[in-house]
């Protein structure tokens, strides 16, 4: 037994199957646990295999759901590894390098966190269990500052609309002993709320500014929708108020002084798109335009199309969108169509899907690049 707990888990499920007698039966179930045990909780996993595992008493109908099966159920079923056993399992092959979330989900119930997977996250629906894969790599400066960093202000403002958009409140961040003398980087983000309380922006920004002291420094503008698709679906008025109203706003409360090439937009999803289209429409006040995972799909492509049909602008790109279920052909296409124009790009996939853990993955690389501009 000894021998066969240090091989894998698909020769210990394999041996287990050959299995005729309870006690054997027992032992290898065992065996199992504490190889979940050694390996701190499900799935486990081994090269470009996951193994997924949950005891089933009641013997339940019940799939995994997530990322890559667009959470349907019924689709990857966890199966008995022997017919009178409890310990039910699904073996799944993903990219070396992904991160994916899942739930379980028993027929006709709700879903529920793997209890034998410790980690979860918080997303925009719920809190879910995740998987790493071998190659994947954590997120820059994503965890909560230590006491030795140094934080930067974070300062509500109250923000005026007009007749067609509604007021709301902005955060805005300075980072730590940043001087407000002469022009200064200004990155405004789509869906502000949501990019600091579960994107932890801001987490980013305290330690990318601490751990790289010398890095160029960019005030956040953290910008929430009041009636989200109605702003972020290409709208012009909100454009216009987002380009003229806001950015005038919030640089004179702060007596900040800018321009385009200074001043970056960034979103994901809807926020995507609308960070493409105040770029296409709004060159002379944004320069730098950051799409993840970005809408570009919306009314028949619109955005692309517009993109190219519309002469070069002076705007430089950001885009990055996961592989798995996710923007990917809508971003390859627009990728395609800024650099056949003649854009600057600067161009992002990752073997996640359509979530903020995939969005925040790159923070500190796009607070970087937008301080580029």
């Amino acid at each position: 037994m000894a021998k066969l707990f240090e091989s894998s888990v698909e020769n210990i499920i394999i041996q287990l199957r050959r299995q005729r007698l309870g006690k054997r039966i027992v032992a290898f179930e065992n065996l199992i646990e504490k190889r979940i045990i050694r390996d701190n909780g499900t799935p486990l996993v081994e090269g470009e295999k996951a193994f997924f595992f949950c005891n089933n008493e009641s013997r339940k109908v019940i799939s995994v759901v997530g990322d890559w099966n667009k959470w349907e159920q019924g689709i990857d079923v966890l199966k008995p590894i022997l017919p009178r056993s409890s310990l039910y399992y699904l073996e799944k092959e993903f990219p070396i390098d992904a991160r994916l979330s899942y739930r379980f989900q028993a027929k006709g119930e709700d879903s529920f966190n793997d209890p034998m997977n410790p980690h979860s996250l918080q997303e925009v629906f719920g809190n879910n269990t995740y998987l790493r894969m071998p190659g994947y790599v954590d997120p820059e400066y994503i965890e909560d500052p230590g006491a030795d960093v140094l934080p930067g202000k974070l300062l509500k403002l109250q923000v005026k609309g007009n007749s067609h958009v509604a007021d709301r409140e902005v955060h805005v961040y300075i980072p730590h002993g940043l001087r407000l003398r002469g022009k200064q980087h200004v990155l405004y983000i789509h869906d502000g709320a949501e990019a600091m309380t579960i994107g932890k922006f801001t987490n980013v920004l305290d330690n990318l500014y601490s751990h790289e002291p010398k890095s160029p420094k960019c005030i956040a503008v953290f910008v929430p929708p009041v009636d989200r698709h109605g702003e972020y679906m290409m709208n012009p008025k909100f454009a216009e108020w987002f380009a003229d109203d806001l950015t005038r706003q919030v640089e004179r409360s702060f007596k900040i002084r800018t321009d385009a090439h200074l001043r970056s937009v960034q979103g994901a999803s809807l926020g995507g798109l609308c960070a493409a289209y105040i770029g296409l429409r709004h060159s002379k006040k944004f320069g730098n335009i950051i799409a993840q995972s970005a809408s570009f799909w919306m009314r028949d492509r619109e955005i692309v199309k517009l993109f190219a049909k519309c002469k070069l602008l002076p705007l430089r790109f950001y885009l990055h969108t996961g592989t798995i279920n996710d923007a990917l052909e809508g971003t390859r296409e627009m990728l395609k169509t800024l650099q056949h124009k003649g854009y600057e790009v600067t161009y992002r996939e990752t073997s996640e899907s359509h979530n903020w853990a995939n969005w925040s993955g790159k923070y500190a690389e796009i607070i970087r690049w937008a301080a580029q501009g």
